[in-house]
């Protein structure tokens, strides 16, 4: 039986080394009587006697010490010690590593003790503990430690043997007294192990002393926590013990134990103290009661009094266990592990976790069936009979009345909140919210603005608000995200961080599955007992009284009601968590202290709940973080043992996001109020944030906060689906989490047991940070009221870049740099890029503080350093799926990376057929992936998809979701995106979490095992994300044969997720990858396999670094995207990708402009960059550089820099793996042995050569067993590479098998081969089936009957896309899950069936388990209601259960029952055919909704068509090509409007103004209107604005709606965009929601004068608007001018002074925007600000430079003048300072505190030719003052101003200047003008040198050339033009000017010279000429240098 299970056993690095083997049975009396002879002693009769089975140590002195000390405690107890026996091992033939530590065996007989009461097993209990306690003292053995004692049991009724063996090894190692034919036993356990979450060890082989444990417990840390609480009530009465001894007996988990131990212990615990063996197990791992509407009410109540007593030990179990009485055994709730048993008439039963490990005849059989979820097999032998699993839990629920208890003594939060009158119930006002008193003064402090300063204190932000809590306030449920995290690590921010960043959310991978939390949420539950509770080990009514919560998330007045609470005396302490803030950071710990006290305190009192609390938190009050909080009070009581006596609740104010609840429960809270993120959704609907309901009215505040709730809890229920954990009870205290950037110190106290490895933040700089938010709520300098610094909530730009704000890896210059050194192959750029991501690694991530170790003489010359062309062979692109991106982009990076070697992914999503096969000439298609990836969505996995691979890669997990599915809205998965996926066009695709058939490490190296069949020329992948404990993880997996393996970074991209999995779960790939590093080489395992990583990698400095860490391949996901053209909108999600990349939007997929060169050009770029490092410190190829972590050093500059990194600690990243295992292999060196020359394929690819090679049918027959595994696989890929898709035509090849089939029969089966078996099968039977036919049938001399037994496993028909299957038999769970075309016929399913199936049809002819039809979303099944039940057992979200009517349906169920009896020969069909009539309305069609949309359409497209078709028939031919010829040559007919209105509606599709503008598509809807000018014949008559009047309208919401939204918004950062940093994204978003008022506060938070820039400033922004690249980009300055306008029209813009002043004073010189800008914001500081300007107005550029055409001097610039001045700004003008001695330097600097020059850049450029002293020649600037100063003071009639009028004028020099000479001029009346321009004449669109986002140097008309267009009729502009000299006339006026035209071309060095063009020289008339080439700077007069000289 265990032999032939050996391959879900495992070999280390040694192939004859296991990883644990063993046998439990009972006492062989007659052997034992006789092998004790020998020893010198005789035994008494059965049952009188305890054997003790020893492991000592090799030394003969300690083994002697620990035998006499075992023997002392004995025989204190009573025990008479009979004597020692040494047992007869044999190590030969085992591996190394298991002699290195193998025990001395033998064995101790004692006798019953006289002295106590206990049972003779309990008495051996207590000395086995009692013992161990003494010889750990006497060995020095440590807790946890390395130990060579250990006790593998101790019992009167059973004995264990086992070691670190395979399973091959035990009888051999054993055979002294295993083959002895006197051992005998009644029964017995096995078990083989195949250890991934700890290291092999003897002691750990299973089984334990009670039970063999097969799958993981994941709520280990917290079982072992409480379970250490509850010592403290432990009495154990059963024991008869006093309390000193019941001490000897703790701790009661040993901390070095595996989960399996642990488990051991805790069971073994719960039978000594007097519980039944089964009722603990119950207890321990209890059914998924919850919402079980069919489970017997008194079951249920048993259920619910085992919850009040303890939370359940969570994870994929099958739980084997025997006390001697029992043998059972157990399935956890999900039964996602096989358990297979046979009830023989012979009297046997035999259970394994398969069938066929013993041979028993087909006729002995009476009963084939399986443990399904929550069932218990147990077998009696005091009764010796099978005990029915309804029978036994039906004994234990009727036992005690459980219900009338459960009655009286639950208490519910109904209960409590009527025990406290209502008016009790309303807390307080939280402090710092502003009061609101119904005047319309305070009304808008009813939103969210009456709330900042507390939202600041716990570090809300904008993104916090409107990303994470809008969406679940408004629709339940949490946002999605795309692109990653890219942000930095919590301990490397500069940017004050709350604690809950600085854990990361640990997940299932390989050693245990996730489990789905939506589609499977039968099984989960957020209900929780919480309160103290009672001694584990009795059973009374009093345990279950305590409070049930139905989640963990209570409202506000639910808190309030416990607070006040005195109900069946249950009171609650509240204990305030703040501490003074002049207590500075010192603050926090005391008050931690405070806080541990008084939790104790409290308990001592009698309260039954504490509160911790922060509403306290005030201007003088500081709170300290609730995660610290919580996590020091509930491990300051676990370490007391009291933690168990009272409950924890929280009411803060800072958690509101998914990943914090989770952690605080994580870390011991029992219930949350996150009172402030209550408050703000209210707020944010009174904003008008979360529109009304369809009637117009509010949603009330209980709904929105239930709505958040909703969305709260299922969030959570994802993250414990991630960790495989279903119920919150036991998540509960569980700390999945790593503490990422903590020190030792905040870890122990508050964290203990989470695992810390690179340390950081002490408790003083968390208290800083704390402070630092508190400042930022209650600033020391208040802001006037209503200005909108008093209204700024931070933006710092968590999640979508902004500037000045957290750093991003993907900034809008890496990104710019990236594209350009793409497209151009320019290595600058691509130095400047990589220097640019250096910089922001620094910031960002664990490389970045590291740096290469300087060594002399290590440098090697760069030719001597292996090719790039070789290196790029490394580099692989992520797994991006089709469908998550493009056709053209996934295709584009395919033949990118088949052309420099390297290789592409296809993703999970399968890949386009025509891309798949080799060309017509043989070679490879160069489009095809070479990396095929299989998922838990199977997506498009087929045989003739494996066996098109160079590597098939299984997705464990994914770097920005680990533990999810992938997700794929419903938008995207259309047309061939459908096809390819084989699912519902239009249906969004969630894929199952990955645990149908990788839900164990076994099950993973069976899933290894079947892809290297459905492929043997592949290499096979396996992709892990990085996490603690990923190296042992990574073992496993080598073990399980993958040739190689990928560790992903936390930080990788994603086309679709929710934010909590993105931001918060994994880690940095730098530790994962370490760490498997090192555990490989640690293990010996390194040298078989490859190991790559990937995340974020963006230079050949990440590679070089992932090398000397350990990588030997390197994987790019976002890098060569952003290559291709992503500017990281992080809109994958939404279709709405502008570069056509992540989208299936025909639209815009127009748009991608990518090529193949641009991935190449990068590739090799970085190769070379890699080369030159590598010369650097001394490496001529990749592979010697591998693993050399100690040529890698901490930077002290990068450490230095920011203060949270004085403590970090990367001593652990740097260990070289070198020094712990130094003969063993670096990097790969040999290949796995997958085993596949023992294929029973390999048989039926011989047999089948015929077939193969022409086509001629063959048929054989041939025995079957276990170990035949992926039976028929290898064989279709042989047909599969012939013939490919078409495959062999039906029962070509025909395989007759008999026995017992092994795993994966079946798999991949293609077409053309059928396989038949009589007998049974394993699970996985038909996975991926691809066209072939499967049929299993029980054997022929079978007397069961086979609807009642089960024939097939778990997860039959698994991603099965076509073929056929009939099982005459039940199926076991998951039967057909993500079925997508298959056809089958079985007779009855257990739970689960036909989940997210999308095609196919399948017949069940008999029972379905629960939760049937779960995400299915196409296909069809058909279900015999045999019982009339179904209903309640199918999960209706997404079908209709209909009856069978339809002829079509009834003529395809008839078919295919005919079909399987034919091919079966079921009896069941038989009757069912012989009485179809009769059986047909039993039948039930379970028909998806969208999948009965999607045939609606598709026959009314036919309807539709063939209509169509009919009305062209009645049309005469020849008249109809008439017309259309018409149409063609636009000549339409008379009164036939087709045509216009076909044209018109056109335009109509892009309209620039609409009335209800939609947002989302905007840029793609509308098109763009700028600013609009006035008429230019009306406006040159006037010196009024030239621009249109913006009002807010249908036109501004339009333009508004075309802004993206960007997550990296190019148009605010400052290298290219706006140099103000303006919000743009944000106030378009506002002003497009009608916001105006919000959009003000966001625009002046950043702009002091919207008014000035939207009027003049050249809009650099929009030229980086990223909507530019494909469109004309979003009219930013119109809607920025509208905003402003509006504001000074509705009033809002008022003088708001400072509330306090400084008492400094500040003098500034000058009044230009830079001044103005200098004293608005010095003012608002509280100085006094005196600006002084030598001009005789206030405004310097802005009121004489700029003319009042384009800025109204009054309206606009003297408005924001006057309003300064209310302000408290003083102006004083013709202040010529340093000129005038009454504003002499020396007299400002005695009567200011600073002086500030603000006298911007006034000095001219000059022409300095011939002529230039003419009178007529000016500077514009002379111009244009002297104009606006004589239009302001005497409307132009004082004529003192330079008059144009009737005169030919020529302005030299282009820009602004020159255009409002020329606006100017034409207003005079001059009778001509000509701008001259030197530079060549711009492009209409964007040079090859100007890429985008660079400010776009085309031509351009402006308002000043209209005007001299609409006047003169032509443009005025000439480009390359020179000016040599100005000619005079007779008075020395100027009159023309002698020209000649230039050339600019390149010279040797590549720079651009001038060159005059011979014969070109021309004269011009010109009467006046204006100067307009730009200014030099500051003018050097006495009064600048002066100022400079003394300031």
């Amino acid at each position: 039986m265990l032999v032939r299970m050996s391959h879900r056993g495992a070999c280390g690095c040694e192939t004859n080394t296991g990883d644990g083997a063993g046998i439990l049975v009972a006492l062989p009396h007659e052997f034992l009587t006789e092998a004790v002879k020998d020893a010198g002693f005789d035994l008494p009769p059965q049952k009188e006697y305890a054997v003790g089975m020893f492991f000592l140590p090799t030394s003969e002195t300690r083994r002697e010490e620990s035998k006499n000390v075992f023997n002392k405690v004995a025989e204190s107890l009573g025990h008479v010690v009979l004597g020692w026996r040494r047992v007869i091992t044999d190590n030969t033939g085992l591996g190394k590593s298991a002699i290195q530590t193998e025990p001395v065996v033998e064995q101790v007989f004692l006798t019953k003790s006289s002295r106590s009461s206990a049972e003779f097993e309990e008495q051996m209990y207590i000395l086995r503990r009692t013992s161990m306690v003494a010889i750990r003292a006497a060995l020095n053995l440590q807790h946890g430690g390395v130990r060579d004692f250990y006790i593998c049991s101790l019992s009167s009724r059973t004995i264990v043997y086992k070691g670190q063996l395979k399973p091959d090894q035990l009888n051999s190692y054993y055979f002294a007294d295993l083959g002895d034919e006197k051992f005998t036993s009644y029964m017995a356990l096995i078990h083989s192990r195949f250890s991934t979450n700890t290291f092999p060890s003897w002691d750990r082989a299973q089984p334990m002393r009670i039970l063999g444990h097969n799958g993981e417990i994941n709520t280990l840390r917290g079982n072992v926590n409480w379970m250490r609480a509850r010592e403290g009530l432990l009495k154990c009465q059963n024991l008869a013990l006093s309390k000193d001894e019941m001490q000897k007996l703790l701790p009661i988990v040993d901390a070095s134990s595996s989960d399996s131990g642990a488990f051991d212990g805790v069971l073994e615990l719960l039978v000594r103290a007097g519980r039944s063996l089964p009722e603990a197990v119950m207890m321990m791992i209890p059914e998924a009661w919850q919402n079980d509407k069919n489970m017997d009410p008194d079951r249920r109540a048993l259920y619910e009094y085992f919850s009040a007593l303890m939370e359940p030990w969570d994870g994929p179990a099958l739980v084997a266990f025997t006390d001697g009485r029992y043998l059972g055994a157990t399935l956890d709730r999900n039964g996602l592990r096989p358990g297979r048993f046979y009830v023989t008439y012979s009297g046997r039963v035999i259970m394994a976790s398969e069938v066929g490990v013993v041979d028993i005849p087909p006729e002995d059989v009476c009963q084939k069936g399986r443990l399904n979820p929550g069932m218990m097999l147990l077998v009696d032998f005091e009764k010796h009979g099978i005990v029915d699993d309804e029978a036994l839990k039906k004994h234990y629920s009727m036992s005690r009345p459980y219900s009338e208890w459960i009655r009286r003594q639950k208490i519910t939060l109904k209960d409590i909140a009527s025990s406290v009158p209502e008016a009790e119930r309303v807390p307080e006002q939280v402090i710092g919210s502003v009061k609101v008193d119904g005047s319309d003064d305070t009304m808008e402090n009813m939103g969210i603005y009456g709330l900042l300063s507390p939202l600041k204190a716990y570090g809300y932000t904008v993104e916090a608000l409107e990303m994470l809590l809008l969406p679940m306030a408004k629709y339940g449920t949490e946002s999605l995200g795309s692109m990653g995290n890219d942000t930095p690590l919590a301990v490397m921010s500069n940017r004050p961080k709350i604690i809950f960043e600085y854990f990361k959310q640990m997940f299932a991978q390989v050693t245990n599955p996730p489990i789905d939390p939506i589609r499977e949420a039968i099984v989960t539950s957020m209900e929780c007992m919480i309160g103290p509770e009672g001694d584990l080990t009795e059973t009374s009514e009093k345990q279950c009284h305590r409070l049930s919560l139905k989640g963990p998330i209570l409202t506000i007045e639910e808190t309030e009601a416990i607070k006040k609470m005195n109900y069946r005396g249950w009171r609650s302490k509240m204990l305030d968590i703040t501490f003074p803030k002049e207590r500075g950071s010192r603050g926090l710990e005391e008050t931690l202290d405070r806080i541990c006290s008084e939790a104790r305190l409290a308990i001592r009192e009698g309260y039954k709940l504490i509160v911790l609390s922060d509403r306290a938190t005030s201007s003088k009050r500081v709170p300290v973080s609730s995660l610290l909080a919580v996590g020091a009070v509930h491990h300051h009581l676990v370490s007391k043992l009291e933690r168990t006596r009272i409950g924890l609740i929280v009411e803060s104010g800072e958690p509101r996001e998914v990943h914090h609840f989770c952690t605080l429960v994580g870390f011991g809270a029992d219930a949350i109020c996150p009172y402030i993120a209550f408050e703000a959704i209210w707020r944010l609907q009174i904003g008008g944030k979360i529109p009304p309901k369809k009637n117009g009215t509010l949603h009330t505040k209980e709904e929105l906060v239930q709505k958040y709730i909703k969305a709260s809890k299922s969030g959570m229920l994802k993250v414990l689906g991630k960790m495989g954990i279903s119920t919150l009870a036991s998540y509960k205290g569980a700390q999945i989490f790593e503490a990422l950037g903590l020190s030792s110190e905040v870890v122990q106290r508050c964290f203990d047991g989470t695992p810390s490895r690179v340390e950081g933040a002490t408790f003083e700089m968390l208290a800083r940070d704390t402070l630092r938010l508190h400042s930022l709520a209650f600033p020391s300098r208040l802001l006037p009221k209503g200005s909108a610094d008093a209204h700024a909530l931070p933006n710092p730009g968590d999640y979508h870049w902004r500037k000045d704000g957290e750093v991003h890896l993907n900034d809008p210059q890496a990104i710019a740099k990236l594209q350009e050194a793409a497209r151009t192959n320019s290595v600058a750029a691509y130095k400047q890029y990589s220097k640019i991501i250096q910089d922001l690694n620094k910031h960002c991530n664990l490389r970045g503080m590291l740096k290469f170790k300087e060594v002399p003489d290590r440098k090697i010359p760069l030719e001597e350093v292996e090719p790039a062309s070789e290196i790029v062979k490394r580099f692989c692109t992520g797994a991006m799926s089709y469908g998550s991106i493009s056709l053209e982009a996934h295709t584009t990076l395919a033949i990118a990376m088949n052309k420099i070697g390297g290789k592409s992914n296809t993703g999970e999503g399968g890949e386009n057929l025509s891309r798949l096969g080799p060309l017509p000439d043989g070679s490879v298609n160069p489009k095809r992936s070479a990396i095929k990836q299989v998922a838990s969505g199977r997506f498009g996995v087929s045989s003739v998809y494996l066996t098109n691979a160079d590597e098939i890669q299984i997705k464990m997990a994914q770097g920005a979701k680990p533990g999810e599915g992938g997700e794929l809205p419903g938008h995207k998965v259309i047309g061939d995106i459908a096809v390819t996926r084989n699912s519902t066009d239009g249906v969004g695709l969630i894929s199952p979490p990955p645990h149908h058939d990788i839900y164990s490490i076994e099950d993973l190296a069976q899933l290894i095992y079947d892809l290297k069949n459905s492929n043997p020329g592949a290499r096979i992948s396996v992709k892990l994300v990085s996490e603690a404990g990923v190296g042992v993880i990574a073992s496993g997996v080598v073990k399980g044969h993958a040739d190689h393996v990928l560790i992903s970074g936390h930080d990788g991209g994603t086309g679709a997720s929710r934010w909590t999995g993105i931001k918060n779960a994994g880690l940095p790939w730098e530790l994962g990858l370490a760490e498997t590093h090192q555990t490989l080489v640690a293990n010996d395992l390194r040298g078989r396999t490859v190991l790559q990583t990937d995340g974020q990698l963006k230079t050949g400095r990440d590679v070089v670094i992932a090398a000397l860490l350990g990588a030997e391949e390197f994987g790019f996901s976002t890098a060569p995207l952003i290559s291709l053209g992503c500017i990281m909108m992080r809109k994958c999600h939404k279709n709405t990708c502008p570069v056509g990349i992540a989208t299936q939007d025909p639209v815009l997929r127009e748009k991608f402009a990518g090529e193949p060169e641009h991935v190449i050009n990068f590739f090799f770029m970085l190769a070379e960059e890699v080369r030159e490092l590598m010369s650097e410190i001394g490496f001529r190829t990749v592979k010697e550089m591998v693993g050399r972590a100690d040529m890698l050093e901490m930077d002290k500059e990068v450490i230095d820099s920011n203060e949270k990194l004085e403590n970090i600690d990367l001593s652990l990243l740097l260990r070289p793996a070198a020094e712990i295992r130094p003969e063993a292999a670096q990097y790969c060196v040999q290949a796995q042995d997958h085993g596949l020359d023992m294929a029973l394929d390999q048989e039926l690819i011989r047999i089948s050569k015929a077939a193969l090679e022409k086509g001629i049918p063959a048929y054989m027959e041939m025995p079957i067993r276990n170990i035949n595994r992926a039976v028929g696989t290898m064989l279709s890929h042989e047909v599969t590479k012939r013939y490919n898709m078409t495959g062999l035509p039906t029962d070509t090849i025909h395989v007759k098998l008999t026995g017992s089939a092994g795993q994966s029969l079946g798999a991949f089966l293609c077409s053309g081969v059928t396989l038949e078996l009589e007998g049974d099968s394993n699970d996985y039977v038909g996975k991926g089936l691809s066209g072939g036919k499967i049929v299993v049938y029980p054997p022929r001399r079978s007397q069961f009957d086979p609807k009642e037994n089960i024939v097939i496993g778990n997860v039959a028909l698994y991603g099965a896309t076509s073929g056929e299957a009939y099982f005459n038999g039940m199926a076991a769970e998951r039967f057909c899950v993500r079925n997508s075309g298959a056809k089958a016929v079985v007779e009855g399913v257990g739970d689960h069936g036909c989940e997210y199936m999308t095609g196919g049809t399948v017949v069940i002819l008999g029972k379905t388990g629960r939760n049937f039809a779960a995400g299915m979303s196409g296909g069809i099944a058909y279900v015999l209601n045999v019982d009339g039940k179904f209903d309640s057992r199918c999960n209706i979200e997404l079908v209709d259960l209909e009856n069978v009517e339809e002829e079509d349906d009834v003529m395809t169920l008839k078919m295919m029952i005919q079909q399987h009896q034919r091919h079966s020969n079921s009896q069941l069909a038989r009757e069912v055919l012989a009485d179809f009539e009769a059986f047909l309305p039993k039948f039930v069609k379970v028909f998806p909704r969208d999948y009965k949309r999607v045939l609606q359409e598709m026959k009314a497209r036919n309807t539709a068509k063939e209509a169509e078709e009919a009305d062209l028939m009645k049309k005469d031919a020849f008249e109809e090509l008439q017309r259309m010829a018409k149409v063609a040559s636009n000549q339409p007919e008379k009164n036939d409007g087709a045509y216009e209105q076909s044209e018109q509606k056109m335009v109509a599709q892009r309209p620039t103004k609409i009335n209800n503008a939609e947002k989302h598509r905007g840029f793609l809807m509308y098109e763009r209107e700028s600013l609009q000018y006035r008429d230019a014949a009306a406006r040159i008559n006037d010196w009024k604005e030239v621009v249109e009047e913006n009002k807010p309208g249908p036109l501004l919401k339009t333009q508004s709606a075309r802004c993206m939204d960007c997550g990296t918004p190019f148009c605010h950062q400052d290298n290219s965009g706006c140099p103000l940093g303006n919000k743009i994204p944000e106030w378009n978003e506002l002003v497009h929601q009608g916001r105006w008022r919000e959009a003000l506060d966001r625009l002046l938070e950043t702009n002091n004068f919207p008014e000035f820039t939207g009027r003049v400033c050249p809009a650099p922004c929009e030229g980086a608007c990223v909507l530019g690249i494909i469109e004309n980009p979003v009219s930013i300055k119109s809607i920025e001018c509208a905003i402003i306008d509006k504001a000074f029209e509705e009033g809002w813009m008022v003088p708001r002074p400072p509330v306090k002043r400084t008492g400094k004073k500040v003098a500034i010189v000058g009044s230009g925007p830079a001044g103005l800008a200098a004293a608005d914001q010095l003012n608002k500081a509280g100085h006094s600000v005196t600006v002084y300007e030598r001009a005789d107005r206030i405004g310097g550029l802005m009121m004489y430079g700029v003319p009042n055409m384009k800025t109204d001097k009054l309206d606009v610039v003297q408005r924001r003048v006057d309003l300064m001045a209310e302000e408290g700004v003083h102006f004083v003008v013709n202040a010529n300072v340093g000129v005038d001695s009454s504003f002499s330097v020396e007299k400002l600097r005695a009567e200011n505190d600073a002086l500030l020059l603000a006298c911007g850049a006034t000095k001219p450029r000059d022409l300095p030719v011939p002529g230039r002293e003419l009178m007529g020649v000016h500077f514009a600037m002379e111009f244009l003052h002297s104009n606006t100063k004589s239009l302001l003071d005497s409307g132009l009639q004082d004529g003192k101003f330079i008059s144009a009028k009737g005169k030919s004028v020529v302005v030299i020099g282009g820009g602004d200047t020159g255009t409002d000479c020329i606006a100017t001029s034409v207003r005079h009346g001059c009778s001509n003008v000509v701008n001259l321009e030197l530079l060549p004449q711009p492009p209409n669109s964007r040079a090859p040198g100007n890429p985008w986002p660079q400010w776009p140097k085309v031509f351009r008309v402006d308002y000043g050339h209209q005007e001299a267009i609409t006047k003169f009729g032509k443009d005025p502009r000439s480009y390359e033009v020179l000016t040599k000299r100005f000619i005079a006339d007779d008075n020395g006026n100027v009159k023309g000017l002698e020209l000649i035209e230039v050339k600019w071309e390149k010279d040797e060095s590549g720079k651009f010279q001038l060159k005059e063009m011979e014969g070109t020289e021309e004269i011009i008339d010109a009467e006046l000429v204006f100067l307009a080439m730009g200014f030099l700077g500051p003018e050097q007069t006495w009064a600048i240098t002066g100022c400079l000289g003394h300031c």
